[in-house]
């Protein structure tokens, strides 16, 4: 449920009681000299507004927020709907030069997760939200390190304290006092606790029933990539949610596999008012990208000067359409899938080797590699289509690139996509070769996934493809191959990140740091690059989730 806006002074009455419930229980917990409270309070509309106090003794705390809250339903005749509150706890006074150092040599951006106050009375204060929600601690691009931003510091500064006339200066910081939080969130007339600490701090924890709460993000998800379909059928293609800024570029791939996993949505809850805007977004692809040339045809990208076709562009048209006709039932775009294949296969050589990226329209070579990603792409592009229509050159071809897979050990780039592609193969031929090559291509890389501290939605994509190969293994006769796939560790792996990927959703109470909250809202997010969020990074974790669904056992 979303939460509401509390109008009734009743409902006031009943929201302050258990406030003073949760503080009081939670102060009890606490033993410090000083004690600082947070109140969040925000619409879905603009960037929340954060109140804070301190005080040696909780009580008056306390009493201080029950009175501001007061005036606040006095003053709008209304509380909104998202409000926060934190105790800052673990307090630390450290050396600014070290947290700097901190912050700049961290192993993913955007993770430094704590509060920072910059006088020890905790009069000049952020939470650990509000310092990525206003770009205090900045990147400029994934793989550079990030930094503190003195201009956005201080802009934050006097936003939250008007009455400070001081200018900071990053160089003359001495030190400075970090925290972390035991935080809560209300919504829908209960305090939710949040977690704290490390990578999902500020994040609530899941209910007893994990499939209801992952069903329950994947249909507010799908809600939210609907949305992002525009009326021609293109996609508003991303945002950078700390000032609402828009991502200007494009991406054919991108596109059509956003496209394929909305359409996958409706296997988990059939949303049939979807279907006009997915039809949309299917006929912006192929009027817009979609090229014949010697009865081919060919997903085009790029600038009208520069035009390309890309491998892995065909094969997510494919997905998209393939898929299309599966759910709805709707064979009207099997003729374009059927030319998209033929450019794929004449971009496959008698080798099985793929070329990845060609001019538009001379069909030159511009590029014979580009990203391992479009050959597992290709093959899976052409299996979909022949699980369709039967068409045997189709599985020949995929057998053939398969070949070339194995021989060139493909199995150690751990790719998602030629996962999905083994698992829709081995039904078709369950051959040993085949499954261990599946097998390989997650069993070396478990570790590395175990451990991984960003939200990298590809992982839980590869491991449920994985999954439902694995548990067809003893069913096909394959005993000694089920032995080696470490099936309960796998299973238990997925779990972990099932639970994991949750930290780069954009619950509300992460949301309403942001600019425009009502922008992200339940929408997946990378913060190691910005707190991005884009159509690709709605379509992984989806994908990922709807297979947890439907057939995680």
């Amino acid at each position: 449920m979303t939460p509401v806006t509390l109008k009734n002074f009743s409902h006031v009455l009943s929201f302050k009681e258990k406030l003073k419930s949760w503080l009081l229980e939670s102060f009890l917990l606490q033993k410090q000299a000083l004690y600082t409270l947070f109140f969040s309070y925000g619409s879905t509309k603009q960037r929340c507004k954060v109140w804070s106090s301190s005080d040696p003794e909780p009580q008056v705390l306390i009493k201080r927020v029950l009175k501001y809250i007061d005036q606040q339903f006095e003053k709008n005749r209304e509380l909104p709907e998202f409000l926060k509150f934190d105790i800052a706890v673990n307090i630390e006074e450290k050396a600014w030069s070290s947290v700097v150092d901190e912050v700049h040599h961290q192993p993913h951006n955007n993770h430094y997760r704590k509060g920072i106050s910059f006088d020890g009375k905790f009069n000049v204060c952020f939470l650990e939200q509000e310092i990525y929600g206003k770009a205090i601690i900045k990147g400029l691009v994934y793989n550079k390190p990030n930094f503190f931003d003195e201009k956005n510091l201080n802009t934050a500064i006097k936003k939250k304290y008007p009455q400070l006339k001081t200018q900071f200066e990053l160089a003359k910081i001495k030190k400075v006092w970090v925290f972390d939080t035991l935080s809560c969130f209300y919504e829908n007339g209960q305090f939710l606790p949040l977690q704290s600490t490390g990578t999902a701090n500020g994040v609530r924890y899941q209910t007893t029933d994990r499939r209801a709460d992952i069903q329950d993000m994947v249909v507010k998800n799908a809600k939210f990539l609907h949305g992002e379909i525009q009326a021609d059928g293109s996609f508003i293609y991303g945002y950078f949610p700390a000032y609402a800024n828009q991502i200007k570029s494009y991406n054919t791939v991108r596109h059509c596999t956003a496209v394929y996993a909305l359409i996958e949505t409706l296997e988990v809850e059939y949303n049939q008012a979807y279907l006009p805007k997915i039809k949309q977004a299917i006929h912006y692809a192929i009027e817009t990208f979609y090229k014949e040339v010697d009865q081919k045809a060919f997903m085009i990208d790029g600038k009208e000067d520069d035009l390309e076709i890309k491998l892995g562009a065909n094969a997510a048209a494919i997905f998209m359409l393939c898929k299309y006709q599966e759910v709805v039932g709707d064979t009207a775009y099997l003729v374009y899938a059927e030319a998209l294949a033929k450019g794929i296969q004449h971009m496959v050589d008698q080798q099985g080797e793929t070329t990845h990226v060609l001019r538009y329209p001379s069909l030159e070579l511009k590029e014979k590699f580009r990203i391992v990603y479009y050959d597992g792409e290709a093959a899976l592009g052409l299996l979909r289509l022949y699980q369709i229509n039967q068409d045997q050159p189709l599985l020949d071809t995929v057998k053939l690139m398969f070949e070339h897979f194995i021989t060139k050990n493909y199995d150690r780039y751990h790719d998602h996509w030629l996962s999905y592609c083994t698992n829709e193969l081995t039904k078709i031929c369950p051959e040993a070769k085949y499954f261990e090559f599946g097998l390989n291509n997650y069993l070396k890389h478990m570790d590395f996934i175990r451990n991984r501290k960003t939200v990298y939605a590809t992982f839980l994509e590869m491991m449920m493809s994985a999954y439902k190969m694995v548990t067809r293994l003893k069913e096909q006769g394959h005993t000694q191959l089920f032995e080696k796939a470490k099936y309960e560790e796998l299973k238990e792996l997925i779990e972990l990140r099932v639970e994991f990927q949750r930290n780069g959703f954009f619950y509300p109470e992460v949301a309403m740091y942001m600019a425009e909250p009502q922008q992200v809202l339940n929408a997946f997010y990378v913060r190691h690059d910005r707190l991005r969020t884009r159509i690709d990074d709605q379509e992984h974790n989806l994908s990922g989730y709807v297979a947890y669904l439907n057939h995680f056992k």
